[in-house]
């Protein structure tokens, strides 16, 4: 009997299930809304999101529906609102395709946009004539004549302000923020005052060392302020930036001690935790341009009285392979003033040459300006190359140079908008211990203009030339240019295309040109995709030039190391293989 029972209750749940499932699937409720598009149909969208327990135990429940779609007209008006719709008109009905499934149509005439009638914006205080927080003002985002969109309104709002905490005005406030709306003209006039309060400046730094392990006159160089100039949030951020680039701290804070003021004038505490002194990094990796590879990177970082740095690196690819291990002493200055010396070995088995080099070199560098370091080096190369099958070339050259680097982006790693510019001068002559005389300029320059929010322009150039009072042919590869690769002309391979001898062998040649277009669109936070166009040619000063072309599409991964890229390259008018992909880390020029 009780058997009988249970296959009963067996078959009722069955049959109940079949009814509500199998039969009339899931109750739902659908959302069709016609009238809008693009942000404005997004925003509304969101407003009418269904609430929770409408749908409860696979039933719709109507009056709550009803109730939900009476609301509707007052929802949208409210979502409308910020994009200067005040006299919206919305329509709402609900349809019962079956038991289980409704769908509410939802008809919206959003009615004439608000446009700014007036706009008044004034500042009041010490910095009513600073001349960025004018500047901000003259590029407020709405003008008059503008549709009204809130949006801008707050971000306009809000720019001004965080540019009056940047240049010390802490205690700024706006005194007034009124929008009047005329619903029956359709117009919206704008006022806003602003009191800049008193200006505040960088009192003294200490520094809260958690273990000691360095002089203070060491940590000052990471500062990229001093005492009485202007409070700024943004240098601390430079200062602190400066620290982490180090390498040697593996917390950073710069703390404003507010409350301890003097004055106009804001302490300021650093509180650091030190790194590891000694440091092994093994990798393993893979490049176009460099192939397969494996790298194994030793840092020791010294500290006490004397925090001197020694490194090495170590890098065996397909087709490079290098050793080199540098010293760096600190100067007097800031954190870019250091004495290099560098020694090094490095092998390279490229499709247009073979070399191995050795060299020594002492820098000086020098921290110029906020992003811009300079130096003075002398380096001595020996180098045994053997270009297109050529005897080999071996090149004993003494080479004093000068060199500057300028870069400024709103992010290290993975930066929207900024540029960096690199330069080097470099020589040898005959005279000076050198079996040749050569002279070159080397200059290289990438941009990042943000066009929109998500796309972002990226022009390149790199530009080169020597001047030569002995044979081209007696001038080693690896001061001679050819185009190709990641940085250079994607399409082709790395170094592979440049002047060739009369035998067709690629030779390279003692000047270079090279430029790249690029437009990223920023999928979200972790995706992008980028469409190119690169050009360049290696060639002879006063000779014909032959300009590569390639073109291509790529895929960009953000991550904490920079971009992650890859790219499909086709060659432009050369019918020889067409496709070729490129792979590289980091953004570099």
């Amino acid at each position: 009997m009780l058997r009988k029972h249970c296959i009963l209750v067996l078959v009722l749940a069955l049959v109940q299930f079949a009814s509500t499932h199998a039969l009339g699937g899931e109750a739902s409720v659908s959302l069709d809304i016609a009238g809008l598009k693009g942000e404005q149909l997004r925003n509304v969208e969101a407003a009418l999101a269904m609430p929770p327990g409408i749908v409860r135990d696979n039933e719709v429940e109507e009056h709550w529906l009803e109730h939900f779609v009476n609301r509707m007209p007052e929802l949208v008006a409210d979502a409308l609102e910020p994009f200067g719709f005040y006299r919206s008109a919305t329509s709402a009905s609900i349809e019962k395709t079956d038991e289980l499934t409704y769908r509410v149509m939802v008809k919206i005439d959003p009615g004439p946009q608000t446009k700014v009638r007036t706009l008044n914006i004034r500042i009041t205080g010490e910095g009513d004539q600073n001349k960025q927080l004018l500047s901000i003002i003259r590029e407020f985002p709405l003008r008059v004549g503008d549709s009204l969109d809130h949006r801008l309104y707050e971000q306009g709002k809000l720019d001004l302000r965080l540019e009056a905490n940047n240049l010390g005005f802490l205690e700024g406030h706006y005194t007034t923020r009124v929008i009047r709306v005329d619903p029956g003209q359709n117009a919206a006039d704008i006022e806003l005052a602003f009191a800049t309060g008193p200006q505040f400046y960088f009192g003294k730094t200490s520094f809260n060392d958690a273990s000691d392990s360095y002089p203070e006159d060491f940590l000052r160089r990471f500062l990229t302020y001093r005492e009485g100039e202007v409070f700024s949030h943004r240098q601390l951020h430079r200062s602190r930036l400066k620290f982490y680039a180090a390498d040697r701290f593996d917390n950073v804070l710069m703390v404003p001690l507010m409350d301890e003021k003097v004055g106009r004038k804001i302490p300021i505490r650093v509180d650091l935790v030190s790194g590891k002194r000694h440091r092994l990094r093994p990798g393993i990796g893979y490049g176009t341009d460099t192939g397969a590879r494996v790298s194994l990177s030793y840092k020791n970082l010294k500290s006490g009285e004397h925090p001197h740095a020694r490194l090495a690196d170590l890098s065996l690819a397909e087709k490079t392979q290098f050793f080199e291990s540098s010293y760096t002493i600190p100067r007097p200055g800031s954190s870019d003033d250091n004495l290099i010396g560098t020694v090094g070995v490095r092998d390279e088995d490229l499709d247009s040459y073979e070399t191995r080099m050795y060299y020594v070199e002492v820098e000086r560098s020098y921290g110029l300006a906020r992003g811009k370091i300079g130096s003075l080096f002398l380096r001595y190369l020996y180098e045994d190359g053997d270009v297109a099958n050529e005897d080999d070339k071996i090149a004993k050259l003494v080479i004093p140079g000068v060199r500057y680097y300028q870069r400024d982006y709103d992010d290290p790693l993975n930066p929207t908008s900024g540029y960096q510019f690199r330069a080097e001068l470099r020589g040898s002559h005959d005279a000076l211990l050198s079996n040749l005389t050569i002279g070159q300029v080397i200059a290289a320059g990438s941009f990042m203009l943000p066009l929109t929010s998500n796309l972002t322009l990226h022009p390149r150039v790199e530009a080169a030339t020597s001047i030569k009072d002995d044979e081209f042919s007696d001038v080693p590869p690896s001061m001679r240019f050819f185009v190709g690769g990641n940085n250079s002309v994607r399409g082709y391979a790395f170094k592979s295309r440049g002047p060739e001898n009369k035998y067709g062998d690629v030779i390279g040649g003692d000047s270079l040109l090279v430029g790249s277009l690029e437009l990223e669109y920023a999928l979200n936070e972790q995706w992008g995709l980028a469409l190119f166009y690169d050009a360049g040619s290696a060639f002879d000063a006063g000779e014909d030039m032959d300009v590569y072309e390639g073109a291509g599409i790529g895929v960009r991964r953000y991550t904490q190391i920079g971009p992650i890229k890859l790219d499909i390259a086709t060659r432009v008018n050369d019918d020889n293989e067409k496709i070729r992909l490129h792979f590289s880390v980091g953004f570099d020029i």
